[in-house]
C-alpha cells in the first residue's frame, strides 16, 4: 500500500518551560486558560530542542511505522531547516522525492512553549508552508497512490483543495482530510465544494465548531441542519469525561447552539463515508452511516500534545487501509496518540504496527455505541 500526504512541514523548536503560570478566565460558555509572562523580562528557559512537525511530515512517518510506503507533498525553505526536515523523513523511510524546496521563503517554523502543566502554546510563521500550489501536486505521485492523506493547507494553498480531490477521484483514489482552524475559517467554500470527492472527514470539537459555525453563517440550510432546538445548555469542549457528553449537550459558537448528532448525519450526506470529531480528554466520536461509535481517551500523565491528533487521524486511516473495523481503528487510533502524548515532540511516540497491537491489547475497550 502506498501512502501520500500533502500539506504542512515545520522546524519545531521547544522551549521548556516551567517558570510560566496559567490564569483561567470564566466565559459565558466555559473557561478559557491563558499562558502569562512578565512583560518586558528576559525568561530563561529550562532546555531547547529542535525537532521536525506539521501535519504532512507527522503522519507520513506515522504511517511508514505502520508499514506503508509513504511519500509526503510538502514545501519548505532553501535552508537549514528546510534540509533537517528533508533528512529526517529520509531517515525515517519516506520519499521524498515530491518535498519542494524554494529560496524566496524561509522554512515553516514553530516556536512551542511547554509548561510544567504539560500543555503547550505554539507560535507558527507558516512560511514557505503557503507557497503550496496544484503546480506542486505530482499527478504520477496521486496515480500511485493508493491512499491520499490532507492536512492542513495554509493560506493560499487550501485554494487549490477542489482541484487536487478531484484529480484523486479522477484516479479513483480515496482521500482523508484533517484540516486545521485556519483553512476551516477562511476557506469554507472551498472544503464544502471538495467533501463529495472525500473519504474520511477528520476534525478535533473546536474545528467542528467552526466548520458547523462557519458553514450556517452563509447557508441557511446548514444553520437549520445544525442547530440544536433540543438544549440550549452548552458544554465545555475537551474536559476530561469518560462518558460521551457530546452527544447529549450543545456545542456552542456565536450565539448559535449546534448539535453533533445533527453534524455527523449532515456531513456524511455531503461525501464522507466516515466523519471523525476528536475532543481531547474526553475521548473520540465517529459517524459512518447510521451508527455513532465513541471511545474515551486513555487516562495517562501527559508530557507533550504536539502532534496528539495527527497520531490518531493517522494510524486511525491507516487501520481502516488496512481492513480493519471503526472499533478497531479507534481503538489503535487512541493508543497512538496517548504514546505520543506521552513523549516530546510530535513524532518520538509514533507506534510501529507492532507495538500497535501489543498497546492495543492491554487497554481496555470501554466502546460504545448509538444510532445517528
Amino acid at each position: 500500500m502506498n501512502v501520500l500526504t500533502i500539506g504542512g512541514a515545520t522546524q519545531d523548536v521547544l522551549l521548556h518551560y516551567d517558570g510560566a503560570d496559567i490564569m483561567t478566565i470564566s466565559q459565558q460558555h466555559g473557561t478559557q486558560s491563558y499562558l502569562l509572562f512578565e512583560a518586558g523580562e528576559k525568561i530563561e528557559v529550562d532546555g531547547i530542542e529542535l525537532l521536525t512537525g506539521g501535519g504532512a511530515t507527522n503522519v507520513a512517518v506515522s504511517f511508514k511505522r505502520q508499514g506503508f510506503n509513504t511519500a509526503c507533498i510538502c514545501i519548505v525553505g532553501s535552508d537549514e531547516a528546510g534540509n533537517y526536515i528533508i533528512q529526517d523523513l529520509q531517515r525515517e523511510g519516506v520519499d521524498t522525492q515530491y518535498v519542494k524546496q524554494i529560496t524566496t521563503t524561509a522554512t515553516g517554523t514553530s516556536y512551542i512553549v511547554t509548561s510544567r502543566h504539560s500543555d503547550r502554546t505554539i507560535f507558527t510563521y507558516r512560511g514557505a508552508n503557503t507557497h503550496l500550489t496544484f503546480t506542486d501536486i505530482n499527478e504520477e505521485a496521486v496515480h500511485n497512490a493508493s491512499y491520499i492523506y490532507i492536512t492542513s493547507l495554509s493560506g493560499n494553498a487550501a485554494d487549490m483543495l477542489p482541484e487536487l480531490t478531484t484529480l484523486a477521484k479522477k484516479h479513483r483514489i480515496p482521500i482523508a482530510i484533517n484540516p486545521g482552524k485556519s483553512q476551516l475559517a477562511s476557506n469554507t467554500k472551498t472544503l464544502k465544494e471538495s467533501l463529495k470527492n472525500m473519504d474520511i472527514l477528520i476534525v478535533n470539537s473546536s474545528e467542528a465548531r467552526i466548520l458547523m459555525s462557519t458553514l450556517s453563517r452563509h447557508d441557511n440550510h446548514f444553520k437549520t441542519a445544525f442547530l440544536n432546538t433540543k438544549s440550549q445548555n452548552p458544554c465545555i469542549l475537551n474536559q476530561a469525561d469518560d462518558t460521551p457528553y457530546l452527544l447529549n449537550q450543545s456545542i456552542a459558537c456565536q450565539g448559535d447552539f449546534f448539535s453533533i448528532t445533527n453534524f455527523f448525519n449532515t456531513t456524511l450526506t455531503m461525501g464522507p463515508r466516515i466523519v471523525v470529531v476528536t475532543n481531547g480528554a474526553n475521548g473520540v466520536y465517529v459517524g459512518s452511516q447510521n451508527m455513532m461509535y465513541f471511545h474515551p481517551s486513555i487516562r495517562i500523565p501527559v508530557i507533550n500534545t504536539v502532534g496528539a491528533g495527527d497520531a490518531f487521524g493517522s494510524c486511525f486511516v491507516g487501520s481502516i487501509i488496512n481492513g480493519l473495523s471503526i472499533e478497531e481503528a479507534l481503538t489503535r487510533g487512541i493508543a497512538n496518540s496517548a504514546s505520543v502524548l506521552s513523549h516530546q515532540g510530535a513524532k518520538a511516540g509514533l507506534l510501529t504496527a507492532t507495538m500497535l497491537k501489543d498497546k492495543t491489547a492491554s487497554i481496555v475497550n470501554k466502546l460504545q455505541t448509538f444510532s445517528l
